[in-house]
């Protein structure tokens, strides 16, 4: 299971594993952390233990989430196996932190 701590209006940290199980009840709980923030926002992937594929859509849907916000999202601390992930199909872009 993941959680999402929300800090401040300008980080949000997540814990545990960050498995396709979790994925959207996760989601929707980070979009209702985004709906009060401002500007950029942290999200920090200290705390999650082990991701498979589809954390990299997780990621990919809270981006575009917060765009349509008018937020800014910097992943900081993105787990290996996730940036691997993001490099196999050509996305290694999107979680430079």
């Amino acid at each position: 299971m993941a959680t999402a701590e929300k800090f401040s209006d300008k980080q949000i940290l997540l814990q545990g594993n960050l498995l396709f199980s979790v994925i959207v009840a996760l989601r929707k709980q980070i979009e209702q952390m985004l709906d009060s923030c401002s500007g950029e926002v942290d999200i920090d992937f200290s705390g999650i233990t082990s991701v498979d594929s589809s954390a990299l859509s997780f990621w990919l849907c809270c981006q575009r989430y917060a765009e349509k916000k008018g937020l800014v999202l910097n992943p900081i601390n993105v787990p290996v196996e996730m940036q691997s992930f993001a490099g196999l199909v050509g996305l290694d872009n999107q979680l430079c932190d």
